[in-house]
């Protein structure tokens, strides 16, 4: 998104909440650009709209960005953890412990990653499904929660906290030196 487009949705949500505020300075345009400026302006000018219908005040930019991202979002990924779980049982019934790679690719990203976590044959053969079950959706609402919260995040910021994170690993594996 430009710097003119993220004018345009600031003039939006000004229009829609009279008290909504941005400053002469300009600071105000420069830190929304600079936290939605990775979006793509036709998917924060609907998420804009879907707030401004849906709430009574102006929205802050995590309002915006977890609009977005829900708007972005495919359906077919938009999946509760019940519905995994039925992706788990239906792979169990069709592909059985024995052939996991076929199993893991029938299933949507997420759901696979949890079952894979959680271990495929483990899964299959536990003498438990009530509790693995309940591992399961839970382990699965975890991972889908770090997902939404990683996919808010700017990819300069993401960078960032990667780099930093990586100065940090060199550092332990050095042994502690700084």
């Amino acid at each position: 998104m430009t710097l003119n487009e993220t004018s345009r949705i600031l003039s939006i949500i000004a229009a829609a909440y009279p008290r909504f505020q941005v400053d002469r300075a300009g600071l105000t345009l420069q830190v929304w650009h600079e936290m939605l400026g990775d979006l793509d302006y036709r998917i924060v000018q609907m998420a804009v709209q879907k707030l401004i219908l849906e709430n009574p005040f102006p929205p802050a930019i995590a309002d915006v960005r977890k609009q977005a991202a829900e708007i972005s979002t495919p359906k077919e990924e938009q999946l509760d953890p019940a519905e995994a779980w039925g992706e788990v049982e239906k792979a169990i019934r069709y592909f059985g412990s024995y052939r996991e790679e076929e199993a893991l690719a029938s299933m949507s990203p997420a759901v696979a990653k949890v079952a894979k976590y959680m271990g495929w044959r483990e899964i299959c053969l536990s003498e438990e499904p009530g509790v693995v079950r309940g591992q399961f959706l839970k382990m699965f609402s975890q991972v889908q929660e770090r997902e939404k919260k990683e996919a808010l995040l700017p990819e300069k910021l993401k960078n960032d906290i990667a780099m930093l994170a990586n100065k940090h690993d060199f550092k332990l594996i050095e042994g502690g030196k700084k």
